[in-house]
């Protein structure tokens, strides 16, 4: 089918980077139904000032007595603590341990002895203000070794690709080989990572009673163990007094285990450096009081219990916990943290790509392609580098916090990487087309990079010509003659999608604002024909995708571009397979429709039985345009309209790389008919009665007893209105 001008699938019209961003997401909750606690008083010097400063992350809770009092205090928690269904489970709680012999019971008797007691009441202190969990540098070294197991993993991915080439080659036996080799080539960073848990005590003389029980009763059980008869130690490690316990690999275990590896891919000596490593691994279990913290830690080791509490190498004192000292009057609940070395590790970088090499090196040692294919792939991963390295992130540490608020919660995300894509450099203007009062919105702005998009146009050309000279040099005859008929008939096809995306898409979306939608205006009461008809009407879930759009006649054109090109590609498909596609199907033509805003394309979904509100649509306006499943809602995001939240967004600043809000009251009022809905239609079938299109499914099929059911599942979804709404922006 032709393109043309006049038809009504036409979309044509006629007649810089910054040292850190900032993000602060904020949870409100109706005062209504939460019995606060009179005290914000701020917290003394969080536990955290005893983390070293070269801790890798962190994470650390505050306040934990407070906000629990807040939710048991709360009328939200009494009014759950009198469904009947709460009411059911702890009356057969309390039968059970009623009945002699019965494991609750003996659990109920075990807890009433004075020495289990004290150590009830010692976990409820340490978890009641100033709890962390943090890792040391070790988990550097293990981020790195997972990294580069990852990029091996990814090597025999592509590997499967060789299928059906004539390769011969073995993906799995190829990604072992891989792993392997990264492995033994980086045996210095096979570790034990060690994490720490500090938890903050005023009972420090039960902690150490505690901890002598807990000596007592570890060397019982390792002492008849000749393998532990030494495991467990009692010693003073740095500030603080610890029982550790040590387990070593057996190395003869070890080399059993993978032998038959060893013997399948020919890695003898790479598996004999990496078990020689392991060999000298230990896994170490330690728990001991430090001042007024009680200290878990599990790893490979206890060098780093000796960092523990030096104030003058303290991890408070860091740069970027600036912004926790400069917090020191707000009620603060929780920190988290990620430091630079971490980031570089996990983050993506340009020795990502080197997978490629390996597996091309892999096929060459093989036999399966030339030697000259190694240094022309080492050229192609070059150049992939040298289009996106510049364009990369460069890793920075990362902040986080949260504290109390009148009204609920609040926090602030600070990242100090650099060359990220967000672009807070202006008000960031698609919140404008929401649709108002949507129960779920996302909006941001990024950079945008013509220069990236040709960098990877440039590079998938290299890649197909190395895959015509290397690869499809090498396949069988029915693998030829396909890859012919694809880049006879598909191949040219790419071309056109590259310069209508170059010529068209880039300049008209060159803002670079991106935004997704949520709403549920629309109602129906039968969503599929198959489905019984709902007696009460149900919310239809309308997601939406927004562009901001600079050139409203380029963005009209590309879109007609594209469409010219599915009419293409169906014929291309015929041409190398006629019985793919039906030689009826045509792709239909949409209706169009001049509405407030813009213009709408709606494309009707035959066949899958869905109510006719549902349909796809395309709006254009001269600002956005709109891809929506329904309509109405398609018209209703072309027409500009403040957004409103139950939380104010903009609060610190206009320029926003990014915002969402989420109206949670909104979204139980959505979920809620369904809930009641699919409740009836199971009230249905329990009773052995039939669901089809013609019954209709409505109070009148509910019981007694199911109608109390139903009664406490509403309930419920009005508890879960407790939460108002959550809100957060980017700025840069």
């Amino acid at each position: 089918m032709s393109q043309q001008f006049g038809s009504s699938r036409c979309f044509r019209k006629y007649s810089t980077n910054c040292p850190r961003w900032q993000f602060r997401p904020t949870l409100l909750l109706p005062l209504a139904l939460i019995a606060f606690t009179p005290s914000l008083a701020p917290a003394a010097e969080p536990g955290l000032a005893i983390v070293p400063a070269d801790a890798a992350f962190l994470s650390s809770s505050l306040r934990g007595r407070e906000q629990y009092d807040r939710i048991v205090g709360s009328n939200a928690f009494a009014a759950l603590r009198e469904l009947p269904a709460v009411k059911k489970a702890f009356d057969e709680i309390a039968k059970q341990q009623a009945q002699p012999g019965n494991p609750l019971t003996i659990a109920a008797m075990l807890l009433q002895m004075p020495e289990n007691q004290q150590a009830i009441a010692l976990l409820q202190d340490m978890v009641a203000t100033d709890t962390f969990v943090f890792g040391t540098p070790s988990w550097i070294q293990a981020a790195g070794i997972f990294k580069k197991l990852q990029q091996a993993q990814q090597a025999g991915n592509i590997a499967a690709l060789s299928k059906g080439t004539g390769i011969d080659f073995n993906p799995q036996e190829t990604t072992a080989r891989l792993i392997v080799k990264a492995l033994a080539e980086n045996t210095d960073d096979i570790v034990i990572p060690d994490l720490v848990w500090g938890f903050q005590t005023t009972q420090q003389e039960a902690a150490e009673t505690q901890l002598k029980r807990l000596e007592l009763t570890a060397k019982m059980f390792t002492q008849a163990q000749p393998l532990l008869a030494n495991a467990v130690t009692r010693q003073t490690i740095g500030k603080g007094d610890f029982v550790t316990l040590t387990i070593r690999p057996d190395p003869n275990l070890l080399r059993m285990l993978s032998a038959d590896a060893v013997e399948d891919l020919d890695v003898e000596e790479e598996v004999n450096a990496i078990l020689t490593r392991v060999g000298e691994l230990e896994f170490v279990i330690a728990i001991g009081l430090l001042d007024d913290h009680v200290i878990l830690s599990i790893g490979g080791g206890t060098d780093h219990l000796e960092k523990l509490g030096r104030n003058s190498d303290s991890l408070l004192k860091t740069d970027p916990f600036a912004k926790i000292r400069e917090a020191d009057g707000k009620p603060l609940t929780g920190i988290s943290y990620l430091s630079e070395p971490l980031a570089a590790a996990v983050m993506q970088s340009a020795d990502d790509f080197e997978q490629i090499n390996g597996l091309i090196t892999a096929l060459v040692k093989a036999g399966k392609l030339p030697d000259e294919a190694e240094a022309d792939a080492q050229q192609l991963v070059e150049q992939l580098v040298a289009g996106y390295t510049d364009r990369l992130p460069l890793p920075g540490p990362w902040l986080a916090y949260s504290y109390l608020t009148d009204t609920g919660y609040a926090g602030e995300v600070w990242n100090w990487a650099q060359n990220m894509p967000w672009d807070g450099s202006k008000p960031l203007d698609l919140l404008e087309f929401t649709g108002g009062s949507p129960f779920a919105t996302l909006a941001f702005r990024t950079e945008t990079d013509p220069e990236s998009f040709e960098a990877f146009v440039a590079w998938i050309a290299s890649a197909r010509d190395f895959a015509v000279k290397y690869l499809a040099a090498a396949a069988d005859e029915d693998a030829k003659e396909r890859f012919s008929a694809f880049e006879e008939h598909v191949l040219p096809l790419g071309g056109e999608l590259a310069d209508t995306i170059r010529s068209n898409f880039l300049p008209a979306l060159k803002s670079g604002q991106f935004g997704l939608v949520l709403d549920a205006d629309s109602t129906t009461t039968k969503l599929q024909q198959a489905l019984p008809t709902s007696a009460d009407p149900l919310p239809i879930i309308e997601p939406a995708i927004v562009l901001s759009i600079d050139d409203e006649e380029k963005f009209r054109e590309g879109l007609s571009d594209l469409f010219a090109l599915s009419d293409k590609l169906l014929a291309a498909i015929r041409k190398i397979d006629g019985n793919t596609v039906p030689s009826e199907y045509q792709i239909p033509d949409p209706t169009q429709t001049e509405v407030d805003g813009g213009k709408l394309w709606t494309f009707a979904l035959p066949g899958t039985g869905l109510d006719e509100q549902v349909q796809l649509s395309i709006g254009i306006g001269e600002k956005v345009a709109v891809f929506s499943l329904v309509p109405e809602q398609a018209k209703r995001l072309l027409v500009a309209k403040p957004l409103k939240t139950a939380a104010s967004l903009s609060a610190f600043d206009s320029k926003l790389a990014g915002a969402a809000a989420l109206d949670w009251v909104g979204l139980i009022d959505v979920i809620e008919p369904w809930a009641v809905y699919l409740a009836r239609c199971g009230i249905v079938q329990n009773k052995g009665g039939r669901l089809d299109s013609e019954s209709t499914v409505g109070p009148d099929v509910e019981t007694e007893e199911t109608k109390k059911d139903i009664a406490q599942l509403v309930t419920l979804l009005r508890l879960a209105r407790c939460l108002k709404a959550a809100v957060a922006e980017t700025s840069v």
